[in-house]
């Protein structure tokens, strides 16, 4: 029976991605996130072309791996390293392949789903946070004149890794035409959380080490002893896209749930979804004029 000190040091390790075998973990979940993916939408009836459904797995799974490293001018990991490419082929032959659709058929069961989220969550975040310490590392020396610290490169470049699969998919207007979709949401929050915390000695730095600190002492020290802010940090914002994933399955409350919605709600309510009179109801023109026929008649 573990206690509860061991306990938390094991969640700390998964949700930093410091287990043993955790890039194949993680490597292997997004790649069946994606091939699922395609295997239920746009190939549901199995008759896509097998290379067509490949590579758009790919795509959809390694978007981000593959794009985002070219604002750098870095190499992207889909070339240098072996592991999410062949992922990518294991997967496809499983969720294909595999006689009587068996590998589907598993593949939509609860429990491989929940794995896959949270398999691929985990690449999520740890993504964000490799990216956002790439730009920090390229662009530290030469801030602004305004903040000793770089600001939007690092957070930039971590939220465009999880936005580059829409932007492929759907095109520019087609990801951002509705307003800020949550991949951005969630980027921008994550990336700039991490940022501030593990990379600037500024004001703003400053000030949410000092309050985060404050939050570490109310809990149990015999729980955290030995992480660090950064640490902290980090296992806040892998935490925080576990549950966001898992809550937007379609058990809980579906892929449109955003926590950011308690945000966003004031400014939808009194800006977004107020309707312009369009001149054919009630409130238009042509209702006017009709109404001004009746009284006449």
């Amino acid at each position: 029976m573990l206690s509860s000190s061991e306990f938390v040091t094991r969640v700390v390790a998964y949700l930093n991605a410091g287990f043993v075998g955790s890039a194949e973990f993680q490597a292997f979940f997004m790649a069946l996130q994606g091939a699922m993916i395609v295997r239920n939408g746009p190939n549901d009836k199995g008759q896509m072309n097998w290379f067509h459904a490949f590579v758009k797995g790919v795509v959809v799974s390694y978007a981000g791996a593959l794009f985002t490293p070219l604002w750098m001018g870095r190499p992207t990991s889909m070339l240098s390293s072996d592991m999410n490419m062949a992922m990518c082929i294991i997967t496809y032959c499983i969720v294909n392949c595999i006689p009587f659709g068996i590998g589907h058929k598993a593949g939509n069961f609860y429990p491989i789903r929940l794995l896959t989220v949270m398999g691929a969550q985990l690449f999520r975040s740890m993504g964000i946070i490799k990216f956002v310490d790439i730009a920090y590392e390229a662009f530290k020396d030469n801030p602004s004149a305004y903040y000793p610290t770089p600001i939007f490169g690092p957070i930039l470049n971590g939220t465009i890794l999880a936005n580059m699969g829409s932007f492929f998919a759907k095109g520019f207007d087609g990801h951002v035409r509705d307003g800020l979709p949550f991949p951005f949401q969630n980027g921008l929050f994550c990336a700039s959380i991490y940022h501030f915390v593990a990379h600037d000695d500024g004001p703003i730095g400053l000030f949410l080490k000092h309050y985060i600190r404050m939050v570490m002492q109310l809990i149990p020290r015999e729980l955290i002893m030995g992480i660090s802010v950064k640490t902290f940090v980090i296992t806040g914002v892998s935490l925080f896209m576990q549950i966001n994933g898992v809550l937007q399955m379609p058990e809980f409350f579906g892929p449109t749930f955003s926590p950011f919605d308690i945000i966003t709600y004031p400014y939808r309510l009194l800006f977004v979804n107020k309707k312009k009179p369009s001149g054919k109801g009630p409130s238009g023109k042509k209702a006017k004029k009709n109404g001004n026929k009746q009284k006449k008649s």
